[in-house]
């Protein structure tokens, strides 16, 4: 198994005209849930640790974010509530998104070929439930890999599970809330992309995962990891703060709290994605407005990050072997 996916540029996952035209749909969408009554109070502690210790963080997009100053963890207080999460999962935005994603495939592919070779370590076949499949990349590189899983998906937005339906004829497709799943025991390994920023309850769908889960079985995700380099760099301009699609920002600290009190082990955890953060940050330092990404930097590794390529290079490497880069991925088991 390779150490680390292949090098992963911004601008391919995430191009210009995208990130113009989403930003631009991002407005739209969320100023339309934002319209509907929200019948969700504001949380008083937080929904990781149990913590009082909060504290107001930003704003995107018109909804507030604070953070928890016991265990670092960044979510949007009050939620959006469920309708206004159905708004904008079938949205226009969405939509746009998905589009965009069968676009940019190949660019992502190699990040969940890794994936793969990670779960298959543990193993290599079974039933699996994929949450959050949007336009199924992970599908797509399990099927070129001749995966022997016996594979379900789970995805609230229409337009996402049309999509797949279309694609795999075959394919068992589930479209709803993953807590709204009435199965139970099923699943040798659930898996979730990229997801768990989304979803409002994070204990629930702990424990969600875990009844969909035969005796000892694993879940593997990846989320973005707020205590990873490019988030020290970016801070409140990460490009990840979107609500109300992204709602919880965990670290690995908040992580750990979550799978303990939900019956859950962590097996490893690891940051693979190290070029993401190098290139991510290389192009904020091109931005009008680059002074802070600089002084936080600071005078030796700016110039290098911008100027000598086998440096940065070397320093993403650096980055995923220490565990310190902007995504996470977590193995983690059901606890005997």
């Amino acid at each position: 198994m390779s150490d680390n996916p292949k090098t992963i540029d911004f601008d391919s996952i995430h191009p210009e005209s995208k990130q113009k035209n989403l930003h631009q749909m991002m407005e739209e969408s969320s100023a339309a849930s934002r319209k509907l009554p929200n019948n969700l109070s504001k949380l008083t502690q937080c929904p990781i640790c149990r913590s009082k210790d909060l504290k107001y963080y930003t704003e995107k997009y018109g909804y507030p974010l604070d953070k928890c100053l016991n265990c670092l963890h960044i979510f949007c207080n009050p939620y959006p509530d469920k309708n206004q999460l159905q708004l904008y999962y079938n949205s226009p935005m969405k939509a746009f998104e998905n589009n965009f994603f069968k676009t940019s495939l190949e660019s992502r592919i190699p990040i969940f070929d890794y994936r793969i070779e990670v779960i298959e370590q543990y193993l290599k076949s079974g039933s699996l439930l994929d949450v959050g499949s949007a336009i199924g990349i992970f599908v797509e590189a399990l099927k070129r890999r001749g995966s022997l899983f016996d594979l379900h998906c789970c995805d609230p937005s229409e337009d996402a599970c049309q999509h797949l339906q279309a694609t795999w004829p075959n394919l068992t497709i589930h479209q709803c809330m993953l807590e709204d799943l009435e199965l139970s025991g099923q699943f040798d390994c659930v898996t979730m992309w990229d997801t768990l920023e989304h979803l409002q309850s994070p204990h629930q769908t702990a424990h969600a995962i875990k009844r969909l889960l035969k005796p000892g079985g694993y879940w593997f995700f990846s989320t973005p990891n707020t205590s990873g380099f490019e988030w020290e760099i970016a801070q409140k301009d990460h490009l990840q703060l979107l609500p109300p699609g992204h709602i919880n920002l965990f670290n690995i600290k908040g992580i750990q709290y979550l799978l303990e009190h939900t019956g859950f082990s962590i097996v490893d955890h690891q940051t693979p994605n190290g070029s993401l953060d190098v290139s991510y940050i290389k192009k904020l330092l091109t931005q009008d407005n680059s002074a802070p990404y600089r002084e936080r930097l600071g005078p030796f590794l700016t110039p290098l990050l911008e100027n000598d390529p086998l440096f940065a290079e070397h320093f993403s490497v650096s980055l995923s072997h220490g565990k310190q880069a902007g995504n996470i991925l977590v193995i983690a088991r059901v606890s005997s």
